[in-house]
């Protein structure tokens, strides 16, 4: 009953992104970002709710990726990844935007209990930057639910866990935070994929991730930092009527090279709301904020922006960013049981 109790809060907010109705930089993460994402058109199977790449805290060598989708997880959806979709970690090891390295998960149709079984390829990126449609071998396989070693070190693991992102979502959509400050997410699940691997393995030290899925070839959602496209694509009330749907859907089939081409205008154009036209400190956000990926330091321990860790307050830290300080809190912190040791997030409600 409590997850069902929010469906009908969720399904607002969701509508309020597609349609504009909500004017002010705050969302949930990346969950249900896009009317290509969600019914009847769409499939939350294929929406990326967050990502997360830092550095294990059980082998500070390793490097450990998180994707998750299904937002809501058994009430959206049955909790199953898409058999015929490819989930794909995208790496760039010498920052120019292009992936050097994917690993690409891919998973059979269900079976009893819902079960399924994972296949792992590690694909390098062909000569124009892209990846190869099919290449590589299996690296590792399993049944979901279960975790897997994979040759050279790590692990990986899918399944259905506890949703680590955390936000007053209420709060925000009566416009009043911190009165108590309340997390939306308290007690929601997603389907995950973790996986922990060697950072010698990236390619280098300093290294930019980011997430996407795809189906029949066709890239449906990606992801890096949280936020971008429900906040900035499109960036506020004064776009077009009816652009809002098409241009987050542009973004989610858009490749992070292209980001500053195709999207600094609706970055610059809504952090201008807050500090001024003409800003430079709008433009030099925009160079922070695209392209839209993950910039790690493999070395490093610390959270966002380097990566991104599970507890990381990255709505705070987003809100002061892109508000010029006008509001730098909703006054809800972490509540997720998480794990110090593979696969770290807590277990499913």
């Amino acid at each position: 009953m409590k997850k069902i109790s929010k469906v009908s809060v969720y399904c607002v907010l969701a509508l309020a992104l597609m349609f504009g109705l909500v004017a002010i930089p705050a969302s949930a993460a990346d969950h249900l970002d896009a009317p290509g994402l969600t019914a009847p058109g769409g499939d939350t199977r294929l929406d990326i709710t967050d990502v997360y790449a830092f550095q294990s805290p059980s082998n500070p060598d390793n490097t450990v990726l998180i994707m998750g989708v299904n937002p809501l997880e058994g009430v959206l959806n049955d909790g199953t990844f898409h058999a015929n979709a490819h989930y794909e970690f995208k790496i760039d090891s010498n920052g120019d935007a292009k992936e050097d390295l994917t690993y690409r998960v891919t998973f059979s149709a269900p079976k009893n209990s819902l079960q399924q079984e994972f296949k792992l390829q590690r694909l390098p990126a062909g000569k124009d930057g892209s990846t190869p449609a099919k290449a590589g071998s299996v690296l590792a396989s399993g049944m979901t639910g279960s975790s897997v070693a994979i040759p050279g070190g790590g692990w990986i693991t899918a399944g259905a866990y506890d949703d680590p992102f955390f936000f007053d979502l209420n709060g925000f959509l009566d416009l009043d935070f911190c009165n108590p400050g309340t997390n939306f997410f308290n007690g929601l699940d997603i389907s995950a994929i973790v996986m922990e691997v060697p950072s010698a393995s990236l390619g280098s030290n300093n290294i930019g991730v980011w997430a996407l899925t795809a189906l029949n070839d066709m890239q449906i959602d990606r992801m890096a930092r949280p936020a971008i496209n429900t906040v900035f694509i499109p960036n506020n009330v004064f776009e077009p009527a009816g652009s809002e749907p098409s241009q987050r859907n542009a973004f989610n089939a858009a490749k992070p090279r292209n980001d500053q081409r195709d999207f600094r205008g609706e970055v610059v154009d809504t952090l201008e709301i807050f500090y001024g036209a003409g800003s430079p400190t709008a433009q030099g956000l925009a160079d922070f904020l695209l392209p839209d990926i993950l910039t790690v330091d493999t070395s490093s321990a610390a959270g966002f922006p380097n990566g991104r860790g599970l507890a990381d307050d990255v709505i705070d830290i987003e809100l002061g960013l892109v508000t010029n300080g006008a509001v730098t809190t909703d006054c809800v912190a972490n509540d997720s049981m998480f794990s110090s040791a593979f696969p770290y997030l807590a277990p499913a409600n």
